[in-house]
């Protein structure tokens, strides 16, 4: 039987029942399978073929195949340990022997990969030992390459590009990535561009850089122009690894970039990814927008600003009084970098509250007054609340011109004093009684009713969320992370009004949003707010208890405590008179996807 090489391609002549071979081509002593039928022998020549050509998911495939007609088949799990680690044989130009190399990295043993266990386990004695000798040899490789690249130091960006083309020449992708290599180095990036980063290194120890570039970088750019390009051997080996390591680590991103080619001749592994076509207006500027969202603080201005500190701990007592003056100006510009790069890091998280705060902590600082309005604003729409109803003032909606109409339905007319103005588009709307709240742009809140300023207290600037009206009662918080509340009408004698159980809100803070429960005839209600850190504070209200509101109100405080880590809330009241108890009854989501049902009473 006849059988090729594996390393060379060079035909073996065998026997049946031979199952280790020495090639006489290469030298190269090789397991040979056991060959069921004469179909399995092609598989095993094409796979084989893929491997020796570096076309290493090619030849997995097949691999896989040949198992799943054969699941005790110690070659084919062999195989595919070698097409994991990308091992391929280069000739040793000193001895003339071929010798193992890694063209893909795992920081995990060999020794612990399930295909290795399986090949030893169903191969026979010889071939074991000569499984195990190989393995050593790959693990020592491996040991080695890893060594290599924990000295590296590490890659903000991966470019992953095609360099030659099939006329032995730079192809277009090599030279739009040299020109992005430069604009992102520009821009304090550490980027890897293998054309560059790679010159001073023989091609044998491309690996280790290569490796570590990978494990260490945020962010990878694919530029390609052909679907040929894309997913050539090297090329695809990059990214393929790229994503099996965002697959384990959420900070890693892909970003594919194309040009005359369509987006649709992208791999599949690419199709839930944002990609950017290179000859669109603005590309640039887009692309740069998104990385600064992902890298927020680049590698080289961190160490500029190491070098910073360095610099300034060797300037002795003597020459310190030179620079006194300047140092004083810039020791609080220093101080409060790291404070703003945070801040930036919050808003790029859209955690908008504490961005806010974080900001607002800032002052004058660099562009800190303005970041903190954007964040305000940003706030302010996450919140928004557009459809507002009341079975007696009408049913209203904020338009995609940020104005207020009327459902026809229910129509009202509550909103015919409201318009945009000054305050800039309407974002959000409440409905009371007699009152149809509007939340402005910059946190304004103007009342259909009066006219005016939903309250004349200036606890209501920056207002970043609203109620319905409490019986005549405004509720809203501000972007100071506080709960404010106030007479709708500046009727301060009006006997008729209640809103002494909302006195605690105002003693709560770190508020980020709240939830509130309101029936229809203003009997029963509750506010419950969400804090930073995930807990909830919690008021409510009943006339039939109002009188010993005290007593029931602090029956479900333990129950409060129960919650953690919120992300959404809902919340209604039910008050049982033959028992005397007021029962709040809340459920929530987490952050981390778990439901949190209680009623607390």
């Amino acid at each position: 039987m006849i059988f090729k090489c594996k390393i060379c391609g060079g035909e073996l002549n065998i026997e049946r029942g031979q199952s280790i071979v020495e090639c006489e081509y290469c030298g190269v002593k090789q397991t040979l399978p056991k060959f069921l039928d004469e179909n399995t022998k092609r598989m095993y020549d094409r796979a084989n073929s893929y491997l020796m050509h570096n076309e290493f998911d090619k030849a997995e495939n097949i691999y896989n195949q040949i198992l799943f007609a054969d699941k005790e088949d110690a070659d084919a799990y062999w195989s595919l340990v070698l097409c994991k680690y990308g091992i391929s044989y280069v000739k040793d130009p000193k001895t003339g022997r071929y010798v193992p190399t890694c063209n893909r990295t795992y920081y995990s043993s060999i020794f612990d990969d399930e295909n290795y266990k399986n090949a030893i386990k169903h191969a026979n004695e010889e071939k074991s030992e000569l499984f195990k000798a190989d393995a050593k040899t790959i693990d020592d490789i491996q040991r080695g390459i890893i060594a290599i690249s924990k000295k590296e130091k590490p890659f903000d960006i991966f470019i992953s590009y095609k360099e030659t083309g099939s006329n032995g020449g730079r192809t277009k992708e090599s030279i739009a990535a040299q020109d992005l290599y430069e604009k992102l180095s520009a821009e304090g990036y550490k980027v890897f561009f293998s054309r560059i980063t790679l010159e001073d290194k023989i091609g044998t120890e491309y690996e280790p850089y290569i490796y570590a570039a990978l494990a260490s970088s945020r962010v990878m750019i694919t530029v390609c122009s052909s679907k040929e390009n894309i997913e050539s051997v090297w090329v695809k080996n990059e990214w393929a690894r790229f994503l099996s390591f965002a697959q384990k680590d959420s900070t890693k991103t892909i970003l594919p970039l194309y040009f005359d080619m369509d987006k649709s001749d992208l791999p599949d592994e690419f199709a839930h990814l944002p990609s950017y076509d290179m000859k669109a207006e603005g590309f640039e500027q887009d692309l740069l927008r998104g990385i600064k969202k992902l890298i927020p603080l680049p590698i080289m201005e961190k160490e500029r600003r190491e070098k910073r500190k360095k610099l300034f701990k060797k300037i002795g007592i003597g020459t310190a009084a030179c620079f006194v003056v300047a140092a004083i100006c810039m020791i609080p510009w220093f101080m409060k970098l790291p404070d703003y790069n945070a801040a930036m890091q919050l808003y790029y998280d859209k955690n908008y509250p504490e961005a806010t705060w974080a900001f607002d902590e800032l002052g004058s600082y660099r562009n800190a007054k303005a970041m903190k309005d954007k964040c305000e604003r940003s706030w302010r729409k996450s919140l928004a609340n557009t459809v507002a109803n009341h079975f007696a003032l009408g049913s209203y909606y904020i338009t995609q011109n940020n104005t207020i109409d009327e459902f026809n339905l229910k129509k009202g007319t509550a909103n015919q004093k409201i318009e945009m103005n000054e305050h800039g588009k309407i974002v959000s709307i409440e409905a009371g009684n007699e009152d149809l709240c509007a939340l402005y742009e910059d946190g304004y809140v103007y009342n259909s009713n009066n006219g005016d300023h939903a309250d004349a207290s200036d606890d209501l600037n920056g207002v970043i969320q609203i109620s319905p009206v409490f019986n005549q009662t405004f509720v809203a918080l501000t972007s100071n992370g506080k709960m404010v509340f106030g007479d709708m009408d500046y009727k301060n004698d009006n006997a008729s009004r209640n809103d002494k159980w909302l006195a605690d809100i105002a003693k709560w803070d770190n508020i980020i949003f709240f939830d509130y429960y309101r029936d229809s005839l203003m009997e029963d209600a509750a506010i419950v707010g969400v804090k930073s850190d995930g807990k909830i504070c919690a008021v409510s209200y009943s006339p039939e208890f109002h009188s010993s509101v005290g007593k029931a109100k602090f029956n479900y405080e333990e129950g409060i405590s129960n919650f953690y880590d919120v992300k959404c809330i809902d919340v209604s009241v039910n008050a049982s008179i033959s028992d005397q108890q007021l029962f709040l009854n809340i459920v929530a989501l987490t952050n981390h996807g778990t439901n949190i049902p209680r009623w607390c009473f």
